[in-house]
């Protein structure tokens, strides 16, 4: 028993000692915290920090419009606080906020709300059965739905 015990305190000072002369690793906290100040201070963009609606509008009716101010702050506080909380799992692409966005801004608010509703529905685990024989994007796997889709095509008929 003695010889087990004194081979073990052998095995257990081989295994210690390294680490407590400081041989095994050297320690610079200079060099760390350098890294650490370097990477705080530089300013990467967030991407999931989505700018208002109408930013670039250049229709001061539609800026200061109050149906307007109340959907577009409505989706602008859903895309940056509440989206990233709930999931990012939407089927599409562009995500639905996204086109909601999109075709508030195209169509107008009454089309828009139409198209986003209509969208918010299709967006669920029942409908995703239905899209396997549309092609998914291979870079988003998310099927494209752009809000371009929506337009209204003029048919050039002819007349008798």
């Amino acid at each position: 028993m003695m010889v087990a015990g004194k081979k073990g305190c052998i095995v257990l000072l081989m295994v210690i000692l390294p680490g407590i002369l400081g041989s095994a690793q050297n320690i610079s906290f200079e060099t760390d915290l350098a890294i650490i100040n370097r990477s705080l201070s530089e300013k990467k963009p967030d991407p999931y920090k989505r700018d208002y609606i109408y930013k670039d509008e250049s229709s001061l009716l539609k800026k200061v419009n109050p149906i307007n101010i109340l959907f577009g702050g409505a989706l602008f506080f859903y895309q940056n606080y509440l989206s990233s909380q709930i999931s990012s799992g939407c089927l599409y692409s562009p995500s639905c906020s996204e086109f909601s966005k999109e075709v508030l801004r195209e169509y107008g608010l009454v089309k828009g709300i139409i198209l986003s509703a209509d969208r918010i529905h299709r967006c669920n685990g029942l409908v995703a059965v239905d899209l396997r024989t549309h092609k998914k994007d291979p870079e988003t796997k998310r099927y494209p739905d752009p809000a371009s889709r929506y337009k209204r095509l003029k048919i050039n008929s002819p007349r008798n």
